[in-house]
């Protein structure tokens, strides 16, 4: 009833001091409204919200926002408040801003950490979960950035596979290895194999689309709190996992084994699908988030 208040179009909120672009559509719907929670860290929420952001809004009020230093949200004075603590702070903030009592956090990638992590803080203020590829995991589990390099190997011509392997030969390090391994795969030519299930469906450039913050980034990856899985399944909290098949950014047995652990999960597979389900099966994506809402 309270996401009556909010109204459709582009605004700024400030939180934690910082100005966030901000845009809300599909507010006549009525329901709980959706806060899109982008990936990165340090992307923003412009590739979601064009390809499948206004048809969800078409099923419920649809809060699309880049975080600090994101996107078309300004960049904070102060680089070290590249933090999980102060982004789930400013998301809290911004809820408030808005008017509404409760929300549906919809993480996608690196957003799932977030919005995982607002869940677990402001538990009496969700009403549920969606998270696309999330990247979360258990103690025992060796981590994403570890099997990153792994994950890269596969499609890489031979050539670079040979230089991809000389490079980490004595790195231990994961975020070192991690970073030389999305290098070779970004100059690879392969490099569509490993983004997109089915090369067609890569979008065409936009010059629109707004840049990353590497700077966000660097503070972010590899802070990961292990704990994470532990406390999100003590909720009670419905919640929506969409996975690609063929995703090899997060994998496949990350947020299945993740809808394993959470007491009233659903998950979705989408067989088609890599990492950018919104972008490969899009129709799919957007039913299974109205079945969610539905429920």
């Amino acid at each position: 009833m309270l996401a009556a208040m909010l109204s459709d179009g582009v605004r700024t909120v400030v939180a934690g001091g910082v100005e966030h672009w901000v845009r809300v559509a599909g507010a006549g719907d009525g329901g709980v409204p959706l806060v899109l929670v982008h990936g990165g860290p340090g992307e923003s929420s412009y590739s979601i919200e064009r390809s499948v952001g206004d048809e969800v809004a078409k099923l419920a009020p649809v809060v699309f926002y880049d975080q600090r230093g994101c996107g078309r949200s300004a960049r904070p004075d102060d680089a070290s408040t590249y933090m999980m603590e102060r982004l789930v702070a400013d998301l809290e903030e911004l809820r408030t801003a808005l008017g509404v009592e409760r929300i549906v956090p919809w993480g996608v990638s690196f957003g799932c950490l977030l919005a995982a992590e607002y869940a677990v803080a402001h538990s009496n203020h969700v009403d549920g979960l969606i998270l696309q590829a999330p990247p979360i995991t258990d103690p025992l589990h060796p981590g994403l950035w570890t099997m990153r390099p792994g994950a890269v190997d596969p499609f890489l011509t031979p050539d670079e596979r040979t230089a991809l392997r000389a490079q980490l030969d004595g790195v231990t390090d994961p975020i070192e290895r991690t970073v030389a391994a999305l290098g070779a795969i970004a100059g690879s030519a392969n490099a569509a194999r490993f983004f997109y299930h089915d090369p067609a469906n890569i979008p065409s450039d936009d010059e629109n689309a707004p840049g990353s913050n590497p700077e966000m980034a660097m503070a972010l990856v590899g802070n990961e709190r292990v704990e994470l899985a532990d406390d999100l399944a003590d909720l009670d909290v419905p919640v929506l996992i969409l996975a690609g098949l063929w995703d090899r950014h997060v994998g496949f047995d990350m947020p299945r084994d993740l809808a394993t652990r959470l007491p009233r999960a659903t998950l979705e597979i989408f067989d088609r699908s890599a990492h950018s389900i919104d972008e490969e099966q899009p129709g799919e994506y957007v039913e299974a988030i109205r079945r969610f809402l539905a429920r």
